[in-house]
């Protein structure tokens, strides 16, 4: 039997991975990542946003599609993240998501913007049909770029989102001041 770990512990876990894997530059694969947009179904990459070369948005082949395929291919999902703040504070936001919690490993998908406007809009793109943990976390001051401060504001999902092939399920963080 493996035991729990409190909530705290938890916590701190997934953002000390979430941090350095972001710092590093390692999306987990290689995959997309997008800047601040209004519109949900359209994000815009920005000189601040970082990105990868994946080719995401093209079907990576060898397994068995869920998403309806008939040529044996795999269809990647797309998985929207809105990120509400009300507050003052700025700094960098960076999305992640992640398979297990505490993670086990990098984010398999993350974006990041140097200056978000709220409601930030952005997608993490080409994930493969699972279950995801979405992190969020507001850098505030950019002092802390290898592990979140006590300053920094953070929010998480409770519970997976399941991305099935081709879908863009939508999930939606709060951030609060402290």
């Amino acid at each position: 039997m493996v035991p729990r770990m409190s909530r705290p512990r938890a916590t701190s876990l997934l953002l000390c991975s979430l941090a350095l894997t972001l710092a590093c530059g390692d999306s987990g694969g290689g995959t997309a990542t997008d800047a601040a947009t209004t519109d949900a179904t359209t994000t815009a990459a920005t000189a601040d946003s970082t990105s990868g070369s994946s080719g995401a948005d093209q079907p990576t082949t060898g397994e068995p599609s869920t998403g309806g395929s008939s040529t044996g291919e795999l269809v990647l999902g797309d998985l929207l993240v809105e990120v509400n703040y009300a507050g003052a504070q700025v700094g960098t936001l960076s999305l992640a998501a992640v398979t297990s919690f505490p993670p086990m490993g990098p984010p398999l998908a993350s974006v990041t913007d140097k200056a978000p406007v709220f409601p930030f809009m952005g997608t993490l793109k080409g994930l493969e049909p699972n279950d995801y943990y979405v992190a969020a976390v507001l850098d505030i001051g950019d002092n802390n770029p290898q592990q979140p401060g006590p300053e920094d504001l953070v929010a998480f999902t409770p519970m997976p989102t399941t991305i099935v092939g081709g879908d863009t399920p939508m999930v939606t963080l709060t951030l609060t001041d402290k």
